[in-house]
Parts: structure tokens; sequence; C-alpha cells
């Protein structure tokens, strides 16, 4: 089985899915062992370079080398400015795919050492112009364009000025605007150079796409202008918006089904080791519509595509009814299974026959990752965070639906894409698309049997509808594990580290329990230091600081993992340990006593800190508390200071 790799950019492109829908006919037509694995991101030049960083990671989820062919779609990208829009992601695609050492082709966009399939934009553009002067004799123009450096609107650009320039045309700077492909290019170009011939239309606007078409109409209505009647408009790509809108647009049909059927015949050409031109242009038709003064579209054609429009939009409004009905259940959900099942009922409403998410486990474990220190009291996490460059090397296939099995929680480990997104079915396909956090990957989702959902356009708001739910449940286990580590700050004592009387009574009780329902005994030690004023009044409260902390730190380095270390007042510490006997506790006092004289050594005190120390043992039979224990180790500690004092005189 071949497996076809397509790498495409959508960026709201419409005719996304005609290419799709032109892969898979070829494909079923030819009955080609074929399986066609999409590789969808949509970013745009007005959004954050963050989230466009985030959507271009996907290029790095696939391992080129694993297809037989590849295909490039990625002509939306600006290639002067990489934090605006993604050329990292250009680069790192046309390196790939050609470190691949597979056959290349590139829709649309020529790039070197690779096959070139897609229109002749120069001839194509020509035609549009050459209408409008040599059958309508037009002579003044405005051009409203695409980004400076996409490469199809850079011929488009250059055809025009050549052809103005050969007849001798006005064709300045002042007539051109070029943004983007949206429509606020429209807008945003009509008002200035409405603005700037001080409201003198020309006879036609020529534009680099229908959506630039779009906004231009509807600029010139809000200016009170009409079109045809007061200048004419042209778009080009033949999306909906050219033959819905009124008046419908003149455009340039670049029969984007028929480029994909090519594309596969050109692929299999290349396998069979065929003699295959490295440019291939694809044909295109000009279509005169009421834009330009042409009769409006025949009754047959019209409702035609009235009748496709209608359709999709009738699937739309039922996903969209859908859609909205999980929204206002997910930000309920309290783990991802409940999010899977709350979207479950929405899946049927994509037209797909399988959908699969896969996330990194460090979004849905982050809040697994947390646990006390039960010496320091400080909350710590094993959480690396999220990638923003590549995804891990293995990742979690959280859930999957498929048509007639319905939906499963396989939450299995895997690692690439193959085997589990492979078949041994030709005539296949799989969409995948990704979630992000901005720049950071949180995993991605696959749709199997794609056309439809690309048709329809809903794609995005499913990604995004999951995606947004997700973003709120990581804040949620990113909120948790702040508040952990605020806790945890704020049991430890800010001089010795140690936990101070709040982190005791968070923490002691807790282990006093399960010391005492397993039968174990709790050694509950005090330790007061002596001649703490000396220190204070003689060399300086520094120096009683010095003090303190040679007693905590010979505490913390001979107390097992499992105690609790405490500060418990100025120059009192207690320590909770499991302990099977007095023997026990005993030693761990004499070790902590011993360790005493080479920790002020190191900090050069003047004098070595006494210790008065107490102890007792818990006993699991009996029904005293906790706090029980503590006084009775308190007191003993207290005579202990009483003796040494009594010998000192």
């Amino acid at each position: 089985m071949k497996r076809l790799l397509y790498i495409v950019d959508d960026g709201k492109r419409n005719f996304t899915y005609a290419r799709v829908a032109g892969f898979m006919n070829a494909i079923k037509k030819a009955g080609a062992p074929i399986n066609l694995y999409v590789i969808r991101s949509s970013g745009l030049g007005e959004y954050d370079a963050a989230h466009n960083c985030g959507e271009y990671n996907i290029y790095h989820l696939p391992d080129f080398s694993d297809f037989d062919a590849i295909i490039l779609d990625i002509n939306n990208f600006y290639n002067t400015n990489e934090n605006l829009y993604g050329a990292k992601g250009a680069s790192y695609v046309t390196r790939a795919a050609a470190a691949s050492g597979k056959p290349v082709i590139s829709l649309a966009n020529k790039l070197a050492d690779f096959y070139y399939v897609g229109i002749d934009n120069y001839a194509a553009m020509t035609s549009v112009i050459e209408y409008l002067h040599g059958e309508l004799g037009l002579s003044d123009f405005w051009f409203l364009m695409g980004p400076e450096d996409n490469y199809e609107n850079k011929i488009r650009s250059e055809a025009l000025t050549a052809y103005c320039r050969d007849k001798g045309l006005p064709v300045g700077q002042e007539r051109f605007h070029a943004e983007s492909y949206a429509v606020e290019s429209g807008i945003h170009g009509f008002g200035k150079l409405y603005h700037s011939h001080n409201e003198k239309l020309p006879q036609a606007i020529i534009c680099s796409n229908d959506q630039i078409a779009l906004g231009a109409c509807r600029a010139a209505a809000a200016a009170g202008r009409a079109v045809p009647k007061d200048m004419m408009v042209t778009g080009f790509d033949n999306n909906a918006v050219s033959a819905y809108l009124s008046p419908t647009i003149t455009t340039v049909d670049q029969l984007q089904w028929t480029m994909g059927e090519i594309c596969i015949d050109i692929i299999q050409r290349i396998w069979r080791s065929d003699d295959v031109p490295l440019v291939t242009y694809t044909p295109t038709n000009l279509i005169l519509r009421e834009s330009t003064g042409a009769p409006k579209p025949t009754e047959e054609n019209i409702m035609g595509r009235i009748g496709e429009f209608l359709n999709k939009e009738m699937y739309t409004e039922y996903f969209q009814n859908q859609l909205c009905a999980i929204q206002y259940k997910l930000p309920g959900c309290e783990t991802i299974e409940e999010m899977c099942l709350a979207l479950e009922p929405c899946i049927p409403a994509m037209q797909c026959r399988g959908l699969y998410l896969v996330l990194d486990k460090e979004l849905y474990e982050y809040g697994n990752q947390i646990s006390f220190d039960q010496g320091s009291g400080q909350a710590k996490s094993t959480n690396e965070g999220l990638m923003t460059e590549g995804y891990p090397e293995s990742m979690e296939l959280v859930f999957f639906w498929e048509e007639g099995i319905g939906m499963t929680f396989p939450k299995k480990t895997i690692q690439g894409l193959f085997p589990t997104f492979d078949s041994d079915k030709a005539g296949r396909d799989f969409l995948f698309a990704p979630i992000h956090f901005m720049d950071a990957s949180v995993g991605y989702i696959v749709i199997r049997d794609c056309e439809e959902i690309l048709h329809t356009g809903n794609i995005a708001p499913i990604v995004n509808t999951l995606t947004m739910a997700m973003r709120g449940f990581f804040a949620g286990k990113k909120l948790e594990y702040l508040n952990q580590m605020l806790s945890g700050i704020s049991m430890r004592d800010s001089l010795t580290g140690l936990c101070n009387r709040l982190g005791y009574h968070h923490l002691a009780s807790r282990l006093f329990r399960r010391v005492t329902s397993e039968g174990r005994r709790l050694g509950v030690i005090f330790l007061d230091m002596d001649k703490m004023k000396y220190f204070n009044d003689v060399f300086g409260h520094s120096c009683g600081d010095d003090a303190i902390c040679s007693v905590s730190a010979a505490i913390s380095a001979n107390i097992p993992k499992d105690a609790i270390p405490v500060r418990f007042g100025g120059d009192e510490f207690m320590v909770l340990t499991p302990a099977g006997s007095r023997e026990e506790v005993t030693e761990l006092i004499e070790r902590i006593l011993n360790s005493i004289p080479a920790e002020a050594k190191a900090r050069n005190m003047p004098d070595v800190p006494g210790i008065s120390t107490g102890f007792v043992l818990t006993d699991p039979k009996s029904n005293l508390t906790l706090n029980d224990y503590v006084d009775e180790a308190d007191k003993l500690m207290y005579n202990d200071k009483k003796s040494r004092k009594a010998c000192r005189q």
C-alpha cells in the first residue's frame, strides 16, 4: 500500500476541499493502492505569531521518509517575516521533504528541485485584464492584491503590471494596495485608494482573489457606490462567494478538482519511472458574471450551485446546533474522558467515519505529577511542560470513535503515526489537525474520510471548541499546581526551610493517622537550643540566626525521608519520625547532636549551640491524640533543660 502525504496550510481556503476530493476521486477511479494523509494547519497573518507557531508545529509530526510521495500546498506562507506567519514552518517542510528522498510535488508554488503542478498565474491574470481592456475597452484600473511576498500574488501582480506597461495604461504604485487574501484587504484597499484619489473611482477594480473582491464590493456599497454601475470588480479562485454575492463576481476558476486528479496521475507516472516534466500547468476558466456586466447566470447553472450551497448550509446548521449543545457541557468536564463523552453526539454531524484524539500525556497528568516533600513541606512537580517544537517521542491515543463501532477510550501509548493510522484497504484518507495552546503543542485530532468536513469548513470550529475546553481544563490543573506550590511555600520557615507551625498542622496529623492505622509507632522529638540569648546579646542576631541554621541543618541531614522536621518556635524544634523503638529514636537524637559542631564550624560560629531534648513514642493502641504526645515530649524536654542548666551552675 502506497502512502501519500499532503501538507496543506489551509488558511480558510475553501478550495482545499476540492483538491482533496480530486485526489481521492482519482485514487478510487484508478483503483490505485494509495492512502492519503492530510497534515493541515490554518495560520493567518493577522493571528498572533505564537498561535501560528503552534499551528505549524503539526508539520513536525510525520516522518516524511515514511511516505511514498509528498504533495506540498504551502503557498499561503509569508516568506519574509518568520515571526509573523510561519516561514520557519515552510523552511522545515521543504527541508524535510527534500531529505526524504521521495517524489515531491509543490502545488501552486514553484520551489526549487520539486515538481510544480498548478495554474499559469501569469496567463490567468492576463486573461482578466485582457477581457476588461480588449473586450470592454476599459483603461483605468485599481489593483487590490494579496500579500506581496506570496508566490501566486507576485506572479499575478507582475502580469497586470506588464500588460498595462505594454498597452500604455496607467499602472503606478498609487493604483496598488497589497495586504492579504482576507476580506479586510479589499475593505482597506478600497478605502485607501478611494480617499487618495479624492473619491474618483476607476473603471474597474482587479482583485487577487474573491475574498478581496468581496471586501471591495462591501466598501463600495458603504460609500454609496454600486457594482457594476459605478465600477466593475473582478476576483480570482472562484470561491463560493463569487457565485452567491449580489452581484455575482467575475472570476478565474482554477479547476481545483482537476488539479487534484492531475497530481495523482503525475505521481503514478513518477512511480512507474515515466518521463515527467518538472512543471505542469493545469487549466483555468475565466468566468464572466454580473460584476463586469455579463448576464446573470442561467437558471439551470445557478439553481445547481444554489442546491449545492443549501445542502452544505443544511449540514453546517445541523453541525452548529450540535456544537452549541456541547459547548455548554465542556466547561463542566473534569476529565478528558468527560470531554470526549460530551463531544460524541457531534461526531456524526461531521460526516466522517472516524475521529481520534491523541494527546501529550503532560496535559492530563499535569495535576498527578505534584507531591509534597514531607521533610520540607514543599510541593514538588516532575512536570516538564508542553513542547513548542515537535512532539514527544510517545503520546497517548486517548479516544477514538469509528462508524459502526462507537467510541472507546484505549489510553494507548503510540509512537509516530504508524501503525495506528494505517490501513491495508486503498482509498482511505486521514486528516491531522493540531491542538495547541498558542505555541505549546497539546496533541492532534485525526479525522478519517475527511472530504465532507473540509467541504463544510467544520474542522476549524470543532478543533477550536475542543482546544478551548482543554485550555480551561489545563488552566485549572495549573492553578491547582500553583496553589499547592504556594501552600508549600507558606508552610516553610523562611530561615531554615523546615516546616513552620502551619506546615506542622497540615502534615503532622496526616503522618500520625497513617502510622497509627498501620499499627506502627511515631517518635515525637522536641529539641530546644540553650544559650540563644547569649548568642544574640554577645555576638548579634545574625550569629543567633547562624546558631538556628546550624541546628536545623543537623536535623535535616540526619532524619529519614518520611520524617517531618519543624521549627516550632524561635529556638524550638520538633521532629516527627516513624520509629520502632526507643533505641531508634535515641540514636537519631545522638546523630543530630553529634552533627551540630560541624555545622557550627562551617558557619564560623564562636561557640557550639547546646541542645535540650525530650521525646516520646506513640502507641497505636492508645486513645491519646497527637497533641497529647507533643505536650508530653515538651515536658520531658523542659525537664532536660532544667537538669542541664543545674549542671552548668
